[in-house]
């Protein structure tokens, strides 16, 4: 890591009146949880017995829990136990104490939906979770707008022995539940509450004069955190493993969130 861009991060920092944190998948590699693709990667270790990773495609689609019910919820049923046993690097700590100290604090833009910045004490009301969260459910149908929270929904069940008679229903009409996330071509997903996300998000936005934008672990498959961090007005940290170019007011840190964040923390403590 160049010290003459941590120090250039961390000056932007110090002169922040808020800070806004968008992150990507990255951000929770260091908690314990691997990254989505590739042979080693989050959807691939979650899949079914006997399924490879070029079955990974057919359960990101919308269609998944109307075409492959059991599969698709032996898949999310283990990715919301493996959400939860994982506990959020202290990475999210240091984002949190810097954004304290500043006049209108942290807000969170985030495709993960894995809940890990609630699990780290962010306030839920400063967090839009552009893909939804595994943290609520919906109806499969859906039967109606209403979502309800996860709560201990698959602890301690054997995802592996699902079955169309025990797997989770809409409490409304009795058809099959899901989570409240957005998969690829999905008309199906309930987006009254990220929505609700967004007002709030533009609401704070509007007496924010200094923010600094605090880019993590987004890449560019999906690019949609990294649309929103270039849309804000002001300087951009980007924090990335791979492709930390950045262009116009901004800097470029490679390497992982942690490392990245812990460096910078460095350099906000010689204040």
């Amino acid at each position: 890591m160049d010290t003459t861009d941590i120090q250039r991060a961390a000056d932007w920092i110090r002169h922040a009146d808020a800070i806004i944190i968008a992150a990507g998948a990255g951000m929770s590699v260091d908690s314990g949880l691997p990254d989505f693709r590739g042979t080693a990667g989050l959807w691939t270790s979650l899949l079914p017995t006997g399924m490879t990773e070029r079955d990974v495609g057919s359960l990101t689609q919308g269609d998944c829990f109307e075409k492959k019910p059991v599969d698709a919820w032996q898949f999310y049923g283990r990715a919301l136990q493996v959400c939860r046993q994982c506990t959020p690097h202290a990475g999210y700590a240091m984002l949190r104490r810097w954004a304290e100290r500043t006049r209108y604090g942290a807000f969170v833009f985030t495709s993960n939906v894995d809940g890990h910045f609630q699990a780290a004490g962010y306030d839920e009301s400063r967090i839009v979770e552009c893909h939804g969260t595994l943290n609520f459910m919906q109806c499969g149908e859906p039967c109606c707008d209403g979502i309800w929270a996860s709560g201990s929904l698959m602890d301690d069940v054997d995802v592996d022995a699902l079955s169309p008679s025990t797997m989770p229903r809409c409490p409304q009409c009795g058809h099959l539940s899901r989570p409240n996330f957005l998969l690829f071509d999905d008309n199906r997903w309930v987006e009254t509450r990220t929505s609700a996300q967004w007002e709030r998000l533009r609401i704070w936005l509007r007496p924010v004069q200094r923010p600094v934008v605090i880019e993590l672990g987004a890449g560019t498959a999906v690019p949609s955190v990294r649309m929103f961090a270039e849309s804000i007005r002001g300087p951009l940290i980007r924090i990335n493993l791979d492709e930390s170019e950045v262009t116009g007011d901004g800097v470029g840190l490679r390497g992982a969130a942690l490392d990245v964040l812990t460096a910078i923390d460095a350099a906000l403590a010689q204040d």
